[in-house]
């Protein structure tokens, strides 16, 4: 079992800060009209296989991302702000993003197996959309497929009942070849210091993006 009581951090920052250095240029550049909320990366990274669990009880592979934009989002059906405000966010601008492609899916991967079962996942997910996808797995399988998204989660005081996930609140962009391609920064208002993702902002983005793909 991976201990999970401390930082799953490093190789996903390592990821992160690569990206935005090589990505800096291309997006910089004027004529690809995106913006600093998001880090385009300039040679997409392909995924290792991984074998997850969805809210039926199926499993859930890198198969599942091909042929598909996968906006991938960790996080855990007990948290109090971040998750349910960003899954709100997604649910409304997910007309937008499928008008702009059909081939765009939503996927929750829950950080906190112990709590989040396949039942649990299924009714909160779908209380934001039915279509959105909702996965998780022991942190043994969990902890690599997260960290090659660039995401990262940590466990603390998982002896009370009540324990937090802390958790990166970034969406993760997964190409219809399974590669990850971009990720979705969060950005912090004054009024409100809680790390979020702007909605229209993401959906500008990933309008440029799909556009630049021929999608």
């Amino acid at each position: 079992m991976v201990n999970t009581s401390r930082w799953i951090w490093i190789p996903a920052v390592v990821l992160i800060i690569a990206g935005t250095l090589s990505g800096a240029a291309w997006y910089a550049d004027s004529k690809n009209k995106l913006t600093e909320a998001v880090v385009v990366y300039p040679e997409p990274r392909a995924l290792t296989p991984f074998t997850l669990t969805d809210a039926d009880g199926q499993p859930f592979t890198e198969q599942h991302l091909l042929g598909r934009w996968s906006l991938m989002f960790v996080g855990y059906t007990y948290c109090p702000d971040i998750c349910p405000t960003t899954l709100s966010d997604l649910a409304r601008i997910y007309p937008e993003l499928s008008r702009l492609s059909d081939k765009a899916q939503v996927v929750f991967v829950s950080a906190d197996p112990a709590r989040d079962t396949p039942e649990r996942l299924k009714a909160y997910t779908a209380y934001f959309n039915p279509d959105f996808v909702a996965v998780t797995a022991e942190h043994e399988r969990l902890t690599p497929a997260v960290q090659q998204l660039g995401l990262i989660y940590g466990i603390f005081e998982r002896e009370q009942a009540d324990y937090l996930v802390d958790h990166s609140a970034s969406i993760a962009l997964v190409n219809p070849k399974g590669q990850l391609h971009a990720s979705f920064r969060p950005g912090f208002d004054e009024q409100n210091p809680m790390p979020l993702v702007n909605g229209p902002e993401l959906v500008s983005n990933f309008s440029r993006i799909v556009a630049l793909w021929g999608d």
